[in-house]
């Protein structure tokens, strides 16, 4: 009985698939980093997030928090992000995005493509490994 227990619990463990950690990732804006501290851009369910707070500081926008939202106005653009939910409200839009907004460490990480092209307006380069990503507002990005 004991090693019919012991052998379905290692076939459970086999079968099940392990969750990966947040990987941190370097982020840079036209080749400054964002965070000399790092903690500004996590993988998190094979997502590339940025730190919400740190995005709208570096793009001079402004943030306003309503209980489990934030509302980010930039560029003349209004985007709601709801933690959990993988759709933002932008203007009167409803957009999916890759991945669900979540809390790490007290601050808000939201899909950093999502971010960077849809509201900030600027292009994005990630590498395969996702342990760099490169935001490109005044710079080429194929320089």
């Amino acid at each position: 009985m004991m090693r019919l227990l012991a052998g379905l619990l290692l076939a459970l463990a086999i079968a099940a698939p392990a969750l990966a950690a947040d990987g941190p990732v370097r982020l840079t804006l036209d080749g400054r980093p964002i965070d000399r501290q790092g903690g500004s851009a996590v993988t998190h369910g094979g997502v590339v997030y940025g730190d919400l707070l740190d995005l709208v500081k570096s793009f001079d926008g402004l943030l306003t928090y309503h209980g489990p939202s934030v509302e980010v106005t930039l560029n003349g653009k209004t985007v709601r992000f709801t933690r959990g939910s993988r759709t933002a409200q932008l203007g009167e839009e409803a957009v999916t995005m890759r991945g669900a907004p979540f809390l790490r460490q007290g601050e808000m990480f939201v899909p950093l493509d999502f971010f960077v092209t849809k509201v900030a307006g600027a292009k994005l380069r990630v590498n395969p490994a996702r342990t760099r990503a490169n935001i490109y507002v005044n710079a080429n990005p194929l320089s």
